[in-house]
């Protein structure tokens, strides 16, 4: 027991201690106090001014510069407003298992950290903590407050552009890429086979995915399930699972498949005997400079000269020493010399465009977890001249020659996820006697994403999609309902009316595509082949090519089989073709870091019947439009007759290369539009869903009703926002549809008979989940108001018709000023008529006619021409257009 003296000699010890830790706490307080930021130096180029940090956050705060900042601003040529903006705006964190911030640190140190601007993370990784630990988001200023040290750079001409690529990339790009993760397995393993075809795989692809062959002949006509195999699939149930890191490596290119025919042998485990076909490419160890390169294998830490190593992939031959250490690391020396001497096919001009982009700096951020400078400081900047100086001479470069080009004398080697690239490269077994093959930049990221983690292929459950999308089917008899008797599909062929070209499609989904790209061939060509080359780039090296896939209708991903084997000499592949099939989603995510011909912005609709219009029926009309031109959707207007195997014969107004509508209308007397809206709540994007425009295109083969049209899309998985207008010609009913990835609501066609929306939600229960609405939007929404309620200052209400549509459509009128723009003018942002339109259409729903003007902006000036679906389709009772044009 204790006695009394010594608990008292007790407690007076823990008071001792109690005080020594309060007093350590106290001035551990001071010094973290005292290390805090004091002073913010301003920099825009070649200008500097140092002030408070008292003295920022006043104009933070209160909008008001002092005299020093106010000049500083002008000198600068800043508008203190959109500073403040910037400045004070909060970032929210989307926080991932397997995607580190500190790539996010490496851009945000651009604006933010030392005054020399020397590439320091340490610093700014605890104001990072220190910010975003209350609420998971952070701004500028609370960086700035939070900076440890006494002064802390803001380089303001930088402010604006790596502000945007922060916040797209931790609000909406990092949580897609972490989707990605779990789709590894299923991309570089392969269970089921040992180093066998599977016999399931009827379609195959080349390495650089620029080659296909197919066999189709099994097709099924219809689609019980959503995520049946595609051809070139694996049987889910076999397929592996992907086992997580202990300290996971945040991965862009994890997703990325290997498909059957590019040479990956899975039951390959060792390396045939290289006969080193690419040894003319490295360099001769003599001529090599004194670099030294550093080789992490596990605790070992060795050092090998440049020279040395060249010397070791030429021959072979390893001394006694680097035996050694190779086998305490279990490396095995050819898996070594594959990583080093594997080939990889690249365009130069194309790397060095890319490798400056957001998404560019990311790849160079993963490929530096394998090569690094000593002090993994300016990692980035250190690869990007060294693969672009490799690669620019003759478009080949190999990880031998990047390491002889990197620009520093000590590097740092990560040997273990090397020799795991070696293993990986060397199941691209030699063809044609060639041991070494050459692999596309794109199959070469696979390898290196692949080789970040050590356990990847164990052949457990997989974890389950969470997207769950659904085929709009249709009964045969249905269908017929709405078809002439024995009526036969109009064959496949293309006929040119004016400047829009329409295009007969028929048949199963693969051959409707295939179709699609034998007769658009040019068009598709036209679009260029730097963005043909994004976007391959895009969804075979990022993955995002069969993330679409995993996430579209089995349809849609069909058609883009049948287009990429009718225009693979072009460099079209799957995965590119997939990009286009996804591109509502992705545009929603990814935004200005991919090609603009992905998608579009703004667009308004509008729909008018009964009393509204002069004979009583449903008139839908429909703009697409874009703040600034897009030259090969202006270019290339097309009309797509597409009669499917299974599914009600239907138009697409649309573009070359896509396989979903802007626009269209089905023999039910179905029309639908679309509109793009915005949301600035990360909350409210699903990240696992669907594309919103092939659900469009589901409606248009499978709905009969505007009910059924409105179930549908509530019933499917969304990803992002958007207003879709959906009309029933014969039952006059229409209804706006506004949603997010999270909430959905219809807004019904009122009693007046008119309806209209531009790119915001007007629903009381989907307002406040928007962006607030912009002027734009606010103010086409009120001219429309003026043109159509019966109340309306310019008001058609009672008149309209297809020839009062179009007026409407062509109307540049600003609702506020009352005054016209001019016709030279592409983006008025205030009118239907003047926002920068692409493309415009009529719907007459019941007589299954439709209008489209196309052509030279003012696209809204252009005659609009008429069709009549029937006719298109040889029906024998078809309702031929009164005239050819509306001009």
């Amino acid at each position: 027991m204790w006695s009394k003296v010594g608990v008292m000699q007790g407690l007076r010890r823990f008071r001792f201690w109690q005080i020594l830790w309060g007093a350590a706490a106290f001035l551990l307080i001071l010094v973290s106090r005292a290390h805090a930021a004091e002073t913010i130096q301003l920099q825009y180029y070649d200008l500097t001014l140092n002030v408070p940090l008292a003295e920022l956050q006043d104009f933070a705060e209160t909008g008001t510069p002092s005299p020093e900042l106010q000049q500083f601003f002008q000198q600068a040529q800043q508008e203190p407003a959109t500073l403040r903006d910037y400045l004070t705006s909060p970032i929210p964190v989307q926080r991932t298992p397997l995607i580190s911030d500190e790539f996010a640190l490496i851009e945000i140190n651009k604006v933010i950290g030392e005054p020399l601007g020397r590439e320091r993370l340490e610093p700014l990784a605890t104001a990072f903590r220190e910010a975003t630990k209350a609420d998971d988001s952070f701004s500028v200023m609370e960086l700035l407050a939070a900076y440890p040290d006494p002064t802390v750079r803001l380089s303001l001409e930088q402010l604006v552009p790596i502000y945007r690529n922060v916040e797209l990339f931790l609000t909406r790009i990092r949580p897609v890429l972490s989707v990605t993760q779990e789709l590894l397995p299923e991309l570089i393993c392969d269970c089921e086979n040992s180093g066998t075809a599977s016999a399931a795989t009827s379609v195959t692809t080349s390495v650089a995915g620029s080659s296909t062959t197919s066999d189709h002949s099994a097709i099924a006509t219809t689609t019980p399930a959503v995520h049946r195999s595609i051809p070139d699939s694996k049987d889910i149930r076999s397929a592996p699972t992907y086992q997580q890191l202990s300290h996971p490596i945040p991965s862009l290119f994890s997703d990325l498949a290997f498909d059957s025919a590019s040479g990956f042998s899975p039951g390959s485990s060792t390396h045939p005997e290289l006969s080193i076909a690419s040894a003319s490419r490295q360099p001769a160890a003599a001529d090599l400079p004194n670099r030294e390169l550093i080789l992490q294998l596990g605790p070992l830490r060795p050092s090998i000269s440049l020279a040395e190593l060249t010397d070791f992939v030429e021959t072979g031959t390893l001394s006694p020493g680097w035996r050694f250490y190779l086998n305490v690391a279990r490396i095995k020396p050819e898996n070594l010399r594959s990583a080093l001497t594997q080939e990889i096919q690249v365009d130069g001009r194309f790397l060095d465009k890319t490798l400056n982009s957001l998404l560019g700096e990311y790849l160079l951020y993963q490929v530096s977890q394998i090569v690094h400078t000593p002090s993994r400081l300016a990692s980035i900047q250190a690869l990007r001249s060294a693969l672009v100086l490799s690669a620019l001479e003759d478009n080949r470069l190999t990880f031998l020659e990047l390491l002889a080009r990197y620009p520093t004398q000590q590097m740092i080697l990560d040997g273990q996820r090397l020799a795991r690239l070696g293993q990986l490269a060397s199941r691209f077994e030699a063809s044609g006697g060639v041991a070494t093959a050459v692999v596309s930049l794109e199959d070469w990221l696979v390898e290196v994403q692949a080789s970040i983690a050590q356990q990847i292929c164990t052949c457990d459950e997989p974890p389950a999609n969470p997207t769950v999308i659904t085929p709009l089917t249709i009964a045969p008899e249905t269908v017929a309902q709405y078809l002439p008797p024995d009526w036969q599909p109009v064959s496949a062929h293309r006929e040119d009316i004016g400047n829009i070209k329409v295009v007969w499609l028929q048949g199963t989904p693969y051959e409707m595509g295939y179709q699609h790209g034998q007769y658009l061939h040019d068009e598709i060509a036209s679009i260029g082949e730097d963005v043909i080359t994004a976007l391959h780039f895009a969804g075979r090296g990022l993955a995002l090519g069969h993330l679409a896939k995993q996430r579209s209708y089995p349809d849609a991903a069909e058609e883009c089989r049948g287009l990429t084997d009718a225009t693979q000499d072009l460099g079209i592949t799957f995965d590119a073709c997939m990009m286009l099939a996804y591109g509502d989603v992705y545009q929603s995510i990814f935004g200005y870091t991919l090609p603009k011909e992905l998608f579009w912005e703004g667009c308004s609709q509008f729909v008018a019947t009964n009393a509204a219009t002069i004979d009583g029926y449903l008139y839908h009309g429909s703009t697409v439009d874009n703040s600034t031109p897009i030259d090969y959707v202006i270019k290339n207007p097309v009309v797509f007759v597409r009669q499917p195997q299974a599914g009600l014969p239907h138009v697409f107004v649309t573009y070359p290369g896509v396989v979903w509508p802007n626009s269209g209308l089905n023999v039910a007397g179905i029309s639908l539009g679309l509109d793009t809206a915005e949301t600035n709540d990360t909350n409210e994007l699903a990240f696992a869903g669907g594309s919103n425009v092939q659900m469009m295109a589901q409606i248009l083969q499978g709905a009969t009703s505007f009910q059924a049209a409105a179930m549908y899309m509530e019933s499917q998985p969304k990803v992002h926002p958007n207003i879709i207008m959906v009309a029933d010609g014969n039952s006059k009913q229409a209804g706006v549809l506004e949603f997010t990835g999270r909430n959905f609501a219809v807004r019904q066609l009122p009693e007046n008979g008119v309806l209209y929306a531009t790119n915001h939600f007007v629903t009381p229960e989907m307002f406040d989940k928007q962006a607030p609405p912009n002027a734009s939007t606010l103010s086409r929404y009120d001219r429309y108001k003026q043109l159509l309620e019966p109340e309306g200052s310019h008001s058609y209400y009672g008149r309209i018709d297809p020839e009062k549509m179009t007026e409407i459509l062509r109307d540049r009128i600003n609702p506020y000023t009352l005054e016209a723009s001019p016709l030279d003018l592409f983006d008025d942002n205030s009118s239907p008529g003047g926002n920068g339109s692409l493309r415009q259409a009529i719907y007459d729903p019941k007589r299954l006619h439709f209008w489209v003007a196309a052509g030279k902006p003012p696209v809204p000036e252009n005659p609009f021409v008429c069709f009549s679906l029937g006719e298109l389709l040889e029906f024998s009772d078809a309702v031929p257009c009164t005239t050819p044009a509306i001009e």
